[in-house]
Order: C-alpha cells, then sequence, then structure tokens
C-alpha cells in the first residue's frame, strides 16, 4: 500500500481529519494537549456527518491505525499524541506484550507484536530492548513455517533491527547470537563468525560458550551449507504453498531434494519439515516413504498428534 498526504493506506475503513486550528485534547484535570496539524486518521464508521469525531474517536482510530501500519506517515507524532493524551493505550501496549510474551507461534499474533514493540519504539528510539525485542521477533517469524514466503523479508527486518540494537549496546551477547544467527542463513559467514567471536570472547567456560566456538570452528572448517540456507527456506515455502494448492507430486520433489540435500533438517530440524514431507509422500501414493517420514516426525516429537494419526491411517 502506498500512503499520499490526503489518504489513509485503507481508505476504506479510515478517512484522515483535519483538526481545526486550537483544538485540543483533554489530557487530565484542567489540562489539555494541542492536536498537532496533520491528517489524523478515524475510523469512518466513527466519523459524525458534520462536525468533530469525538475525543474516544480521534485516540482509537490512531491507535488500530498505529497497530496496523506502524511505520505510516507521522506515525511518530501519532505516538506521541496517544502518550500525551490516551496514556491508558500505551498502558495497553505493554498488557498485550506481556500475553503475547507467551509463546504464541500464530504469525498474526507475532506480526501484531511486532507492530506494538513499533509503536513504542517511536516513543524510544534509543531502547535498546526494543530495539532487540523487534529483530528478535521478525527473526521468529522468518522461521514460522506459515511464513516462509517472505523469509527474506523477515530476515532482512530483522538484521535492520538487531543491527540498530549492536549500535545501541555493542557486546549484547544474545543480540549478538541472534544477529549471527540472521547472518549465518542468508550466507553472511564472515560476519556471522565476527559476531559469534565477539559474543564468544564474553561468555566464561560454560555450555553456551562451547556451543559458540563450535559454530565458528565450523564456519573456519568451511563445513558450511551447499548454498545459503534462505534459499532452501525459500523452497520450502514453495513446497507449502502448492501443498496448499493441492499440487502434492510438485511439492513432494521440492521436499524430497531438501532432504536428500540434507542441509536445511540438519541445521534446522523441525517434525514439521517431516511432517508435510510425509504428507505430500502419502498423497501421492508413496507409503514407505510416508512411513519413513512420520517416524522422524515422532522421534523429534512424540506427542507429535497429526503424525501418529497419519501412521495410523497409512498402516
Amino acid at each position: 500500500m502506498t500512503q499520499s498526504e490526503n489518504q489513509p493506506l485503507d481508505p476504506t475503513e479510515y478517512n484522515f481529519w483535519y483538526a481545526p486550528e486550537g483544538m485540543s485534547l483533554t489530557t487530565g484535570e484542567n489540562t489539555e494537549y494541542a492536536i498537532p496539524e496533520i491528517p489524523l486518521p478515524i475510523k469512518i464508521t466513527d466519523m459524525p456527518a458534520t462536525g468533530a469525531p469525538t475525543e474516544k474517536a480521534i485516540g482509537d482510530g490512531i491507535y488500530e491505525y498505529l497497530c496496523r501500519f506502524p511505520f505510516c506517515a507521522h506515525a511518530a507524532e501519532y505516538a506521541r499524541i496517544l502518550q500525551q493524551a490516551y496514556p491508558f493505550l500505551i498502558s495497553d501496549i505493554g498488557s498485550q506484550l506481556i500475553l503475547l510474551d507467551v509463546k504464541n507461534v500464530k504469525p498474526d499474533a507475532m506480526a501484531r507484536k511486532i507492530a506494538l514493540l513499533k509503536i513504542l519504539n517511536h516513543l524510544e528510539p534509543e531502547n535498546f530492548g526494543l530495539l532487540h525485542k523487534i529483530g528478535v521477533a521478525n527473526f521468529d517469524l522468518a522461521l514460522n513455517y506459515a511464513e516462509l514466503t517472505r523469509v527474506k523479508t523477515h530476515l532482512k527486518e530483522a538484521r535492520l533491527w538487531l543491527e540498530k540494537a549492536r549500535r545501541a549496546v555493542p557486546d549484547d551477547i544474545a543480540n549478538l547470537n541472534h544477529l549471527s544467527q540472521v547472518c549465518y542463513l542468508t550466507g553472511a559467514y564472515h560476519q556471522a563468525r565476527l559476531y559469534w567471536r565477539i559474543a564468544a570472547d564474553q561468555v566464561e567456560g560454560d555450555d553456551n560458550k562451547e556451543k559458540l566456538l563450535e559454530r565458528i570452528a565450523k564456519i573456519d572448517a568451511g563445513t558450511l551449507p551447499e548454498r545459503p540456507l534462505i534459499e532452501s527456506l525459500e523452497e520450502l515455502g514453495a513446497a507449502l504453498e502448492l501443498i496448499g494448492q493441492e499440487e502434492y507430486e510438485d511439492a513432494r520433489l521440492i521436499l524430497n531434494k531438501l532432504e536428500v540435500t540434507g542441509d536445511l533438517p540438519a541445521e534446522l530440524p523441525n517434525p514439521e519439515f517431516y511432517y508435510i514431507l510425509g504428507l505430500s509422500r502419502e498423497k501421492c501414493h508413496d507409503l514407505s516413504g510416508a512411513y519413513e517420514a512420520y517416524n522422524t516426525v515422532l522421534k523429534l516429537d512424540k506427542d507429535h498428534h497429526d503424525a501418529r494419526e497419519a501412521l495410523g491411517r497409512i498402516r
């Protein structure tokens, strides 16, 4: 979507409204906040036929618009309006983030979390914690199977925000580790090694240090994937799309190739890979291959209900 100064990003749901000169919002007892002279997004359903929208409609419109389009034009000014005139909505963002921090792997919830963090980032653009969390959330979203068709975009965003966090706090081990993983997935092995080296130098003799040193040694030895893992992830995303379209034979060919190559399942072991491999084989009447794949799922996750059910189906 593109935005002009006169049209919102979703003109079917929002109108832009300009406050009359000198109009203020109530911010507390005997205090007011002057509305800046910028277009304010108001839900069409909350726009009166004549006159100004209510203060509630103004707050709700700005809040929901920012949640959908956290980097729209005037986003930082919208966030400051919420902070000054609707602080309870900013508090609500914190409450939502606490709930979303409980391991929620649904892509829409993960995207919502990123949007909320970006709203807070407008208010504290140098806050390391926010920068790091936005980067990590994009990294997690990139590896979500439902989002693999956009893995390149999500990893690019992850690196952008993790680099911003690194500039704010250069030696944070968790941030350096995530940044290294993004670089490794995209084939930037030299950069991945550099960040893992910086992180390892700060960890005192424990298992974490050993794991970091193993990753560095792997790069030094040249025992790397045949091609950057991001390319395999994109192919996996394409296979998932084909399964959604019931093009099982084409999906099976892609998944079989990924299994034979071995880089993706070895580097990023996930029972879901073997489940969709088994499903594609089953749909193509390769029952022995499906049986093998479903059994591999259960080796990785003994509680995988769908794989156990599939084995019962093909026996």
